[in-house]
């Protein structure tokens, strides 16, 4: 019995030094989201791998830090600075975005990265101009958060139409939830305006420069729209469902969507006709991710903080947006 307990505690050990060996050589770290369980990735060969990538072309990776929001920032600044400098982009085979989008960019580890470069950012939300000029015929290792839209300025086309295209079941999903709330609320011609409402974390760590955006600024916001449109439909998707309910409307126009499913919310907000966002990269993105109107809230990240001095603003919010 000794003997087998052994075993069986060496067979354990094995398989978590697997685990963790395979995520260091993605150089990846796992965070995990809600996801729809139905979506499955397809096997990925090595052999399919490097039948792809072009040996004539230097490859490029990044590294991958916090959640979905911020896994976009890395990816979109992944394909944009690897198509200015004409190289080929890698992705690790388990980032979770694979989960939400399909996403056609190469995958593998970064043992196929050639005594690559390292560009570590200047700041998070700073844009650092030097990824326009990477050393030629050189792998090259992107670090950071680059969260500044002018990373992928020239690919932002090509990042709507061909990468964030979500997975078909959550596309779904998303589709029929809209749908069922123009039924129930008789809005079927109304303009669509998404609404997301980020609290939790945010009000818990202001002195870090996260700000959740006070009441007044949704009420703004809405009565912007109700000007502009006769016939608009709001759909609000908050990670405080009871704090949103209490202190904004509950008119005829406003639904308050119940879902808990990170991408799922994430393709409501992008379906909609136009969006208002408030602070943190999720919600950036859902800004990002439609071609309509984006309202933000001015006062993120709060200035004099640890965010507020590693955010350039004219870096971080595209010159189209709105803020309120």
């Amino acid at each position: 019995m000794r003997i087998r307990r052994q075993k069986r505690c060496y067979i354990a050990l094995l398989l978590t030094a697997l685990f963790v060996g395979l995520i260091y050589v993605s150089g990846y770290t796992p965070v995990l989201y809600g996801m729809d369980p139905s979506v499955q990735r397809p096997k990925i060969r090595f052999e399919d791998v490097v039948d792809r990538i072009d040996p004539r072309k230097p490859r490029i990776m990044v590294t991958w830090y916090g959640r979905m929001g911020n896994h976009m920032f890395q990816y979109s600044t992944l394909i944009g600075v690897a198509k200015r400098n004409n190289m080929t982009p890698i992705i690790p085979p388990n980032i979770d975005l694979l989960d939400v989008f399909d996403l056609p960019t190469p995958q593998g580890s970064n043992t196929l990265l050639r005594n690559p470069i390292s560009y570590p950012d200047k700041r998070p939300g700073e844009y650092d101009n030097k990824t326009e000029h990477l050393v030629p015929h050189r792998d090259a290792f992107i670090k950071g958060y680059h969260q500044s839209w002018k990373y992928y300025l020239n690919v932002r086309d090509e990042l709507l139409d061909k990468h964030f295209v979500f997975h078909k079941p959550i596309q779904r999903k998303a589709s029929d939830y809209i749908q069922g709330v123009r039924d129930s609320l008789n809005k079927h011609d109304s303009v669509l305006i998404s609404i997301h409402v980020r609290r939790g974390d945010f009000v818990r760590q202001r002195i870090k420069g996260f700000t959740a955006a006070p009441i007044p600024y949704y009420y703004k916001a809405m009565n912007y729209f109700r000007r502009k449109y006769k016939n608009v439909l709001f759909i609000i998707c908050t990670n405080d469902i009871f704090w949103a309910m209490d202190n904004l409307d509950q008119g005829p126009d406003i639904h308050y969507s119940t879902n808990t499913d990170g991408a799922v919310d994430l393709a409501i907000l992008a379906n909609s006709d136009h969006v208002v966002i408030t602070s943190g990269s999720f919600s950036w993105w859902a800004g990002y991710l439609i071609r309509g109107e984006v309202i933000y809230y001015h006062g993120f990240p709060e200035p004099n903080t640890i965010i507020g001095n590693t955010t350039v603003r004219e870096d971080y919010y595209p010159p189209n947006w709105i803020p309120m």
